[in-house]
């Protein structure tokens, strides 16, 4: 009897409810910034509720145990233990956990800042996975035993719904067999970082508030740059916009190929940012959920002194790479304002008002 130890490793980046919840975890906010800014805090987790009400995707559960999957033909026995990867947020350090837990229904993000380069605002992508892969048993039996571990793991992994976000096609060999295997990964998880280094000199800068317009619920003071845009957006791009699979099989170059995207346009051609292939392009625009018209909220960048929200077009892109979105529900952000950041990490960057 032959035994296989093999390691894979790729780096991309409740209970079921009417809508998917999105969760902040702020547990590698290591220097505080949430917790000595509550409405930071206050604004980033109204994005997330908008966006929740937005998607009624049911993502299936994840935890230690279901991160691993065994599969026997036979005497024979195949396993896929995944772990995930991210940036941390607020060190920019890489990060890895097999100990992952998010319950059904829940999609958790990790929130933190850290000193960004240029006019970066915020960056905001999908957890990344790798697996290992062991054997025991027989050549003879190898490719049921990986057939069987392929189905477990791709069952959970892609969490019943939504995009896929990575995807590892290869063969392995075992016992003078070789078996091929595709396993996937989903929306398992995602990760915001927010720039707290307004003059750019590398560190974080104690004073904010002529950089930053924290507070969600006014309006955004001329000069400054929104945080709860930039939450929203952030955050979008954690849930596979802007990159993965899934992303990836729904544009060629800038032409948007979705159903959804094109039925709101009226076709898809330049629908796609040219730079960096992971936004809407600069200056789309699409009608809010309330029926105001502005640009789209996935956009490359923001302008001084304005605010966004998700838009009609930012939620049929999202169907387009898999999510089940309400129907033009209602944002619950309540504001006062005149006029209108697995898998790379999206970011937005400030534009400043003309």
């Amino acid at each position: 009897m032959k035994h296989l130890s093999l390691l894979v490793a790729g780096l991309l980046m409740t209970q079921p409810v009417s809508a998917l919840t999105v969760s902040i975890d702020y547990s590698l906010d290591s220097s505080g910034f949430f917790s000595t800014n509550l409405a930071a805090r206050a604004a980033l987790e109204q994005a997330a509720a908008d966006v929740s009400s937005a998607i009624t995707t049911q993502l299936g559960a994840l935890s230690p145990s279901t991160l691993s999957f065994t599969g026997t033909n036979g005497s024979t026995t195949a396993t896929v233990d995944w772990g995930l990867s991210f940036t941390n947020p607020t060190t920019g350090a890489a990060h890895s956990f097999t100990n992952f837990t998010s319950a059904a229904g829940e999609f958790k993000v990790f929130a933190g800042a850290r000193a960004l380069a240029d006019s970066t605002l915020g960056l905001g992508g999908s957890l990344g996975a790798g697996f290992s892969l062991g054997a025991s048993g027989f050549g003879s039996e190898w490719t049921g035993a990986m057939a069987a571990v392929q189905t477990a793991s791709n069952s959970v992994m892609t969490r019943g719904g939504g995009p896929v976000i990575g995807r590892f096609v290869q063969a392995a060999p075992f016992d003078g067999s070789s078996a091929s295997y595709s396993l996937s990964y989903g929306a398992v998880g995602g990760v915001l970082t927010f720039d707290n280094d307004a003059d750019n000199n590398g560190s974080a800068d104690a004073d904010l508030s002529g950089y930053w317009h924290f507070d969600h619920t006014t309006t955004v003071g001329d000069g400054l740059n929104d945080f709860y845009s930039v939450a929203l957006h952030e955050i979008v791009h954690s849930l596979g916009f802007g990159g993965g699979i899934s992303w990836n099989e729904a544009h060629t170059g800038t032409t948007w190929l979705g159903a959804a995207g094109i039925a709101e346009k009226g076709n898809g051609q330049d629908l796609v940012d040219a730079g960096s292939l992971a936004h809407v392009a600069s200056g789309v625009e699409s009608k809010t959920l309330d029926g105001t018209t502005q640009e789209a909220v996935m956009g490359p960048s923001l302008t001084t002194g304005t605010r966004k929200f998700l838009t009609e077009l930012d939620l049929a892109m999202l169907e387009d790479i898999g999510y089940e979105v309400a129907a033009v529900p209602e944002p619950a952000t309540s504001v006062l304002f005149a006029g209108v950041g697995a898998l790379g990490l999206g970011l937005m960057r400030r534009r400043r008002r003309g």
